[in-house]
This record gives structure tokens, sequence and C-alpha cells, in this order.
């Protein structure tokens, strides 16, 4: 029966400012298809749009389209590219939406036809509405994703349809925001063509508007989703140290993470380890904390781990450590017993340490000497304070206050 064929929703939110990655719903995956739209400044019609008007100026009306290279074909949209990463004024498909199909693409595989497996269709799409337009009463757009296979030579008739995928309201956001949305589909039987179909699954109105990037078919010849989907990883200074940050768009069978470490980005070194999730089909967020960094370039990424010890990498991030003055980081705040606090310093030196409480009365002061570089000074005579806000400063030798903040003392 259709209805029992597995097919797997891989829902995936990233900010496009944020540095991304081709995305692959399967592991090894061959592609069969893709659409790009091409690149140009000049707006155009495409023969895949079905059921909606070709508009080349002006504000696009309800049910109206183009394909065209920014997403501000109306005042209150985000000015936005399109999503494909490469090539200039690359173009997309830009729609204000009715409820309708809007996208039919038949696909041939003329050598060797669709043997039965599991393949991968997805898309990326974006609200392009920018955060408040069309107030509570907006729209949201959600668009469904059907596949369909003809085993016929003629391919005239006899489709059969596989269970759709659909995403879920997409919200508007402050910045322009791309989500990719995709399944697995199973094709039981050898197939001649295969069908592509997208469909407007919100009714006429304010704020269902939308764009279309990077339709994408492809063979799955493991038969499975990647066991974790990265949609990101960035490396940024932090006081003294640097802050890792990571996140998944699924993870299935997923044990942990090591943080791994280079300065010269071949040899590579364990930070720590932090659990995954196991199983998720939602966007989880990670961080991690180096509090020691080099001045220069540190190298960051993340090795997943499988619950069977299979492994596989991330991306590689980056950040350039410029030690202009002293960074200074508290390593927990709350604190318990004691004050943690890292030093990233240009030079070798000492400093005035005060913890005082928020009436201004001095509960203790120390003097640390610092090293050049990375270094790590603990205030331990606090752990029978009152619990409470009290203030920690840090004066470096010329009288310059290098740190002035509230800690917690738990």
């Amino acid at each position: 029966m259709l209805t029992s064929r597995k097919i797997i929703l891989s829902f995936c939110f990233f900010l496009f400012s944020m540095t991304s990655f081709a995305q692959s719903i399967c592991a090894n995956e061959t592609v069969i298809f893709s659409e790009d739209f091409g690149n140009g400044t000049t707006a155009s019609s495409h023969p895949d749009v079905v059921n909606l008007i070709y508009s080349a100026t002006g504000s696009l009306a309800d049910g109206f389209y183009r394909s065209i290279n920014s997403t501000q074909q109306r005042p209150e949209w985000h000015n936005a590219p399109n999503h494909t990463p490469t090539g200039m004024n690359g173009k997309m498909l830009v729609i204000n939406g009715r409820p309708d199909t809007f996208y039919v693409r038949t696909i041939t595989n003329a050598m060797v036809g669709f043997v039965p497996g599991t393949y991968s269709a997805s898309l990326f799409l974006m609200n392009v509405n920018t955060a408040g337009t069309c107030g509570v009463a907006a729209l949201l757009p959600k668009i469904g994703l059907g596949i369909e296979y003809n085993v016929s030579a003629s391919g005239t008739s006899g489709w059969v349809s596989l269970p759709s995928v659909t995403s879920a309201s997409i919200p508007q956001s402050a910045v322009p925001a791309w989500v990719q949305l995709g399944g697995l589909f199973t094709i039981p039987v050898a197939a001649q063509r295969v069908r592509i179909t997208l469909m407007d699954m919100v009714g006429n109105g304010c704020g269902n508007d939308y764009a279309i990037d990077d339709i994408k078919f492809a063979t799955c010849p493991q038969g499975g989703p990647l066991p974790v989907e990265f949609l990101n990883i960035t490396a940024t200074q932090k006081g003294a140290g640097v802050s890792i940050n990571w996140s998944t768009a699924s993870e299935s069978n997923n044990k942990y993470f090591d943080i791994e470490k280079s300065i010269d980005g071949s040899t590579w070194t364990t930070l720590s380890s932090l659990n995954g999730a196991g199983n998720s089909s939602t966007v989880k967020s990670y961080a991690a904390y180096d509090a020691k960094p080099v001045a220069g370039l540190n190298y960051y990424r993340i090795k997943q781990v499988d619950v069977d010890g299979k492994f596989k990498f991330s991306p590689v991030a980056k950040v350039k450590i410029s030690i202009e003055k002293t960074g200074v980081s508290v390593l927990a705040n709350p604190f318990v017993n004691n004050i943690t606090v890292d030093f990233l310093s240009n030079s070798n030196q000492f400093v005035n340490v005060k913890l005082s409480d928020v009436s201004g009365k001095v509960i203790s002061t120390e003097k640390w000497k610092l090293t050049k570089g990375s270094s790590r000074s603990m205030l331990n005579n606090v752990a029978n304070i009152q619990r409470g806000m009290y203030i920690l400063t840090v004066v470096d030798e010329e009288g310059v206050v290098i740190y002035n903040n509230k800690l917690i003392k738990q």
C-alpha cells in the first residue's frame, strides 16, 4: 500500500547571513535534476510555473510571479539575493501566493529510467515579508511538495502519487531566512518518469508571499537520511576566548560531538565533547568555548560520532585573534565556590582584581600576574560569602579598568 511507504520530512532553518553550505537530504546522493532559475537582472517567466500570472515589472499582486534576482518585488518585502551560493545576480521564483499548484516539472532519466529505491526531493523557500508586515492577521506561507512516478513509456497517463510533505507555516523574520523543505520518497517499481509538484497551501491575502530556489531531485543509494545534517558552524572571539557555535537540522543515531581545534589547519586536537540529541527532526543548537586561543588564526571543526562508532566532520570555521588589548572572560556566572577568570594579554603584566558588593564594600582584593597570550586565574576566597549580586573589577598596571561587571553568587 502506498500509505505504508516510508517518507521522512527534513525541515531545516538557517539565516542567510550565516556561513552555510550545500544541504543534502541523504548521504552519497547523485543529483538527477536541479533548478536554480539561472542568472540575470531582468525578470523572466518560467515554463514550469502553472496557475500563476507572470508580471515583468511593478509590485507583485496576488497570484502573480516573476523569476528575478532580488526578493524585494514589493516595498515591504526583504531585499535579499537568491539562495544559490555561487554566481552573480542569481535568480529565484518570487511569488505573491494563491491556493493552488504553482510548479510542475516532469523529469526523465533517459539512460536507465528510475530503478526501484529511495530518492530525495528538496527545495529552499523564504517568507519574503519583513517582520510585522500585514500585522497580526498576516498569512504565513506553507508549501506542499509532491512526487509522482510513471511506468509507461508515453507518460500521458498512469501517474502514481507518493505521500507528499508539507512545510510548517514559514514565519516572518527581521532578516532574510531561507528554509529547506525535503523528504525521502520510495519508488517501488522501475519507472520512466518522475513529476515534482509544488502546492501553495494557504489562501489569498496579505502575507502569503515567498521565494523558491534550488529545487533538487536525487538518488539516495544508502536508503536513509544523513546521520547528522549540519546547518552551520561559527567561531567568534568572545572576551579572552572563542565561542564555537553550530546547529543541526536533523540527527539520526547521533551519540556525541567532539569539538576539535587546530592552529595550522591540518593537525587537530580535541577541546571537549558534548552529547548529541540521538534522534531529532528539529533544529538543534550547540555551543562550546575555547578558553585558550592563540594569537592569529584558530581553526575549529565538529566531529560527529554515531552510536555504532562511525563519524563525520563538519566544515571548518576559523577566527583570527588579535590581541590589541587585554581580553577578560569570567568562566561561570553565577559562581558557587570560586571565580575563574580567563585572560588574553599582549604582554606579561600585573592586574589588580577587586570583588565588591552592590553597596561598594570591598569583599576581596588580589594582584595577579598575567603571561603573554592565554592565562587563567582564580579568586578562591569567596565560597562562604552570602548569596547575591557582586561587582568584579579588573584594573591594569596603568590604572585602566579592563573589566567591570556584575556577578551572581549562588
